[in-house]
């Protein structure tokens, strides 16, 4: 499995890569658009929606995803992919609670298919408004890159450390192979990779600071993505939500940290300090 899994990184990772570097923004929003839909699909099934549902339920991201998308440059008094952003931060900030808490009251809220389906929502298409704001913006190219390399990062430096030295259970109830240490292990190394990343920026002291902490916090929202996918597919009885890719799951069960840190990291820029 383990063999499966490098493998699949190794033809997909620099896939990636080099659509973020080469591609145009309108064809990275298209390609993030598909996968999320794939994702949508996925998320149809965690919250049991059978094979009608869960296509209307992919129309239904579809169409949200499309209005936010034609309404990005939109003279609104907040753009309609911030708005959607902001959502998401709050729903991020929000799942820490239902996973300290899991599972008591699940069932009677996200495991409905209201309010499941409604989260669903949120969380699918905040990625592809994130992905695309960032892209079109001052160093997007290399903004989109680190977002995903500090993603990549916080997961390696987890597992590394969670191997090493993992002792304490991070959130046994959802999932029961994370540890605290390994957690750590992880704000760590996205802390040491933002600091990277500053430096390629061009960014000052205070700011290369500040820019280190967004790097942790993302790291940290991360996690929270991950464990909260992590519930709905022990709610759902599934060990993963799809087979897209060998050894991974599904998009969901690849992007998950993707989900909540895209969003947190586009907010965490309109915080930074300025430039000196």
């Amino acid at each position: 499995m383990l063999a499966t899994r490098i493998a699949t990184a190794a033809v997909v990772v620099p896939i990636a890569v080099l659509g973020m570097l080469f591609l145009p923004t309108g064809a990275i929003a298209l390609v993030f658009s598909a996968l999320m839909l794939l994702g949508a699909w996925e998320w149809g099934g965690l919250v049991r929606l059978e094979t009608t549902g869960r296509g209307v339920f992919v129309a239904v991201v579809a169409a949200v995803m499309g209005l936010v998308l034609l309404l990005r440059n939109a003279p609104l008094p907040v753009s309609a992919e911030l708005f959607v952003i902001g959502l998401a931060c709050l729903w991020w900030l929000a799942a820490i609670a239902w996973i300290v808490r899991y599972p008591q009251g699940w069932s009677d809220v996200l495991g409905r298919l209201g309010p499941g389906a409604a989260v669903g929502v949120v969380a699918l298409v905040a990625p592809v408004a994130a992905v695309t704001y960032l892209h079109q913006s001052d160093d997007g190219v290399l903004l989109l890159l680190t977002l995903f390399v500090l993603v990549w990062t916080a997961d390696t430096g987890a597992y590394f450390a969670g191997k090493a030295f993992g002792r304490h259970k991070l959130a046994p109830r959802v999932s029961p192979g994370k540890t605290i240490e390994g957690a750590v292990g992880g704000l760590v190394a996205a802390m040491i990779m933002g600091a990277a990343a500053a430096w390629l920026l061009g960014y000052g002291g205070g700011r290369t600071i500040a820019f280190m902490v967004l790097a942790g916090w993302v790291a940290a929202v991360s996690i929270v993505g991950d464990l909260t996918i992590s519930m709905f597919k022990r709610h759902a009885q599934r060990k993963d939500s799809g087979m897209l890719f060998p050894g991974h799951g599904g998009v969901l069960d690849r992007l998950d940290s993707v989900l909540a840190a895209a969003p947190w990291f586009v907010a965490g820029l309109h915080w930074l300090p300025a430039q000196v």
